[in-house]
């Protein structure tokens, strides 16, 4: 994924360029742009990624997100609501509302596509009642969340903990491999996998300095992404969502709470939708009754390019994130070289359903 994304942006950038090598895409304000426009996808696809590994399908969050935002400007705007509290109450909604979904799939039996199917209708619908006139946003912190960026000093001392997080992570992994007796990779390939991440956080980290600094929001998905990662690799949680999405049947004999863990993973998906919105308001500097359109589609698609099964019991967080990356990569590259937007949309559907060809043509040759 790493190395086609570095196709994907050298191609846009010598062609924005009239191939001389003048472009626009591998620029640092580009680059910083992308970073903001992958924010709320690759968001989505982070708690997507569990939903699908749990062999089901939330197609209500686009909708969702549009009314979490509409929502949250209405309280603060127009109902006079502290700014904080509203956005507690929003994000309490957003995972209630996720957990109402994994009740009724769960408990009525209803198909999570049938249930939030529903869901992206419903919840459209109060977008457009709430939001009938573009609400605007004048709450100057809510506004910086997708404006301003961080200090290059916070950045770089993030950067840092993120290398050393790293550096644990791989001590803390061969000590347990050691101590189960389980075969390890050798130490150098360990290193340079190290090596080799340390040097992506430290080039991004360069890149966005060069224009305005880290964006705040795409440090807000990093962060969560980490978190969400560490929950699904390293926690009972995230391994019973893989045994229920593998063979629900023999998770519940082996005594996994299945009923707990559809409702939680549907309850994160409603708190990240809710996330999303806050910030997709943010970009907008307002709430319009259009925004998330289509989102839960991208998430979707994001989930599939990285190569999460839509039959469930497989899927990797970080994957989906670079998946969300190299979507936002080609429609930002099309943007550059003055692609029409229909035929960019024309396009990405192709890459997805070419990514799911080479991901089932690549399962079968394993097997």
């Amino acid at each position: 994924m790493i190395v086609l994304l570095a196709v994907i942006w050298t191609v846009f950038h010598f062609w924005s360029g009239q191939w001389t090598g003048e472009g626009f895409v591998l620029t640092a304000a580009n680059m910083s742009n992308l970073s903001r426009q992958v924010a709320v996808v690759a968001l989505l696809s982070v708690a997507m990624t569990l939903v699908i590994a749990s062999n089901n399908i939330d197609l209500s969050v686009g909708s969702a997100l549009g009314m979490f935002g509409a929502v949250t400007a209405a309280l603060i705007t127009q109902q006079s609501f502290n700014p904080f509290l509203a956005v507690v109450i929003v994000l309490g909604v957003g995972l209630a509302i996720g957990a109402l979904h994994g009740t009724l799939i769960h408990y009525i039996n209803i198909p999570s596509f049938v249930v939030t199917l529903g869901g992206l209708i419903a919840y459209r619908g109060v977008t457009q009642w709430v939001a009938r006139e573009s609400i605007p946003m004048r709450v100057s912190w809510i506004r910086a969340l997708a404006a301003h960026a961080m200090p290059h000093w916070l950045a770089y001392a993030l950067g840092g903990v993120a290398i050393v997080a790293l550096l644990f992570s791989l001590v803390n992994k061969r000590r347990s491999q050691q101590r189960a007796g389980l075969h390890s990779l050798p130490l150098g390939i360990d290193i340079l996998k190290v090596l080799i991440f340390s040097g992506i956080i430290a080039a991004i980290l360069i890149i966005l300095s060069l224009h305005e600094g880290v964006p705040i929001e795409f440090v807000i998905l990093i962060g969560a992404a980490v978190v969400m990662s560490f929950v699904a690799r390293n926690t009972r949680f995230g391994r019973y969502v893989y045994a229920v999405g593998g063979n629900k049947q023999a998770a519940l004999y082996s005594g996994v709470p299945i009923a707990r863990t559809i409702i939680l993973t549907f309850g994160l998906m409603g708190l990240f939708a809710a996330t999303a919105g806050i910030l997709s308001m943010s970009e907008l500097a307002a709430a319009s009754p259009d925004m998330g359109d289509l989102k839960e589609l991208e998430a979707i698609a994001a989930c599939v390019i990285g190569g999460a099964s839509l039959s469930g019991g497989s899927g990797v967080i970080g994957m989906s994130v670079l998946g969300a990356l190299v979507m936002a990569s080609i429609k930002n590259g099309m943007s550059m070289v003055g692609i029409a937007a229909q035929m960019q949309k024309v396009i990405l559907g192709s890459v997805l359903v070419i990514a799911v060809g080479l991901d089932q043509w690549s399962r079968r040759t394993k097997k």
